[in-house]
C-alpha cells in the first residue's frame, strides 16, 4: 500500500484548492481516502473576489455503508482564510454505467456556511467516468451569500486504489469564480 501512497503524494504539486472532487460514487464500506487537489481559483469579473489564486488543500473521507460516506476538507488559501468542511454523501441511485449522489455539509471561511451537491457521474468502462452536477454554497454573513457551480470532472479509477482527476468549476452566480484542478485522492481498505 505505501508503494502506491508515497509516489501519489510525490505527483502533487505544491499549491493546491478547495471545492473539488465531484465524483457521484460513494466511498466502499469501512474504506478510508485521503486526497490532495492542486488547483488555481480565478476571478471572472467577481464582486468581493479577494481569495484568488492557488492554495493548499488535504481531504479525508470514510465509508459508513455502501452508499454513505462522510468526508472532512481543510484549505489553506495563499490569498485568503482558511476553509474547513465537513460532508455526508448519499448514493441515491446506481446502475451499470452511471451514479447519482447528494453532497450535504457545512464550512467555516470567511463565514460559516453550507454546502449542497447534486451530482451525475457516466462511467462507460470502470477505470474511466464523467461527472456533472450543480454545486451550491451558502455563506452566512450579514446577508446571505450564495455561490453557485457546475462542477465537470473526468477521472481515472487506476486500480480501485487511486482515483486521479481533472475539473473544472464553472461559475453560475454573480458571487462565483472559475477552479480548476487537478488531484488524486488514495483510497485504503
Amino acid at each position: 500500500m505505501k508503494r502506491f501512497f508515497i509516489p501519489g503524494l510525490l505527483l502533487v504539486p505544491f499549491f493546491l484548492s478547495g471545492q473539488v472532487v465531484n465524483f457521484a460514487k460513494t466511498l466502499p464500506e469501512r474504506a478510508f481516502s485521503v486526497g490532495l487537489t492542486p488547483a488555481y481559483h480565478f476571478d471572472n469579473n467577481v464582486i468581493l473576489f479577494d481569495a484568488g489564486g492557488p492554495a493548499a488543500a488535504l481531504n479525508v473521507g470514510y465509508g459508513v455503508q455502501y452508499s454513505f460516506d462522510v468526508g472532512a476538507k481543510y484549505y489553506y488559501f495563499l490569498n485568503g482564510p482558511d476553509y474547513i468542511g465537513i460532508d455526508g454523501q448519499i448514493l441515491v441511485h446506481e446502475s451499470r454505467e452511471s451514479y447519482v449522489s447528494i453532497i450535504a455539509g457545512g464550512h467555516k471561511w470567511e463565514h460559516f456556511g453550507a454546502d449542497l451537491t447534486g451530482l451525475y457521474t457516466y462511467a462507460p468502462r470502470y477505470a474511466y467516468n464523467f461527472s456533472v452536477g450543480l454545486d451550491l454554497d451558502l455563506d452566512f454573513a450579514d446577508e446571505l451569500l450564495r455561490r453557485v457551480w457546475i462542477p465537470l470532472n473526468v477521472g481515472l479509477n487506476a486500480n480501485e486504489m487511486l482515483y486521479v482527476y481533472a475539473e473544472y468549476n464553472l461559475p453560475v452566480s454573480e458571487m462565483s469564480w472559475s477552479i480548476v484542478a487537478l488531484g488524486i485522492n488514495v483510497i485504503l481498505r
